[in-house]
């Protein structure tokens, strides 16, 4: 299993709006895309220690390549609107994808 995190800055004040535009999109990825086999989602932002600008919206996928998948399908036209919503609202260059694999205890 791997645990997929996509992390984001927002600049300040605008965290609500991005949240917003996350939870729109969110809902949309798994009704139309590969991230219907995603399983745990959730979004995180900091809180004590952490920045709260900062933004973590996670999954988690049984193999990378249905995580592969489903980032293919964002490109379709159904996403590009909430990706245009998004986009303003998050710190240019701080988004990026950290990718961790579940191991046993």
């Amino acid at each position: 299993m791997f645990v997929c995190q996509w992390h984001l800055d927002t600049p300040f004040g605008k965290q609500g709006e991005a949240l917003a535009v996350i939870r729109d999109w969110g809902r949309d990825k798994v009704a139309h895309s590969g991230f219907r086999k995603a399983t745990g989602l959730r979004v995180m932002v900091g809180h004590v220690g952490g920045s709260p600008s900062h933004i973590i919206d996670e999954y988690c996928f049984e193999s990378l390549a249905d995580f592969e998948a489903a980032l293919q399908d964002m490109a379709h036209e159904r996403f590009r609107a909430h990706a245009a919503r998004l986009a303003p609202l998050v710190v240019p260059g701080s988004q990026h994808w950290v990718i961790h694999r579940v191991v046993a205890p």
